[in-house]
């Protein structure tokens, strides 16, 4: 996997990322981001065109501080699993 450059905030807060940018800022693969986005449990994206999506940087921190719990109980009950 090809490794992007650091991330400028300013500069990212209006730049849109590709799937394989957002998956690796997200530490995941692209077909896993893609699966979350078929499903609709995924950050927020941009339809550039029928066959290509991007990322904002705003909906990827969005959506990671979303996903933030404090425990392990927090996680279990927030995100539907089993206590």
């Amino acid at each position: 996997m090809q490794k992007t450059k650091p991330y400028n905030e300013v500069a990212d807060e209006i730049r849109i990322y590709s799937e394989a940018q957002a998956a690796d800022f997200l530490s995941m693969s692209k077909r896993t981001l893609q699966n979350m986005r078929q499903a609709g449990g995924g950050p927020a994206y941009v339809k550039i065109s029928t066959r290509r999506v991007g990322y904002s940087f705003a909906s990827l921190k969005t959506w990671v501080a979303s996903r933030s719990v404090c425990s392990t109980a927090q996680a279990t009950v927030r995100f539907g699993g089993a206590a």
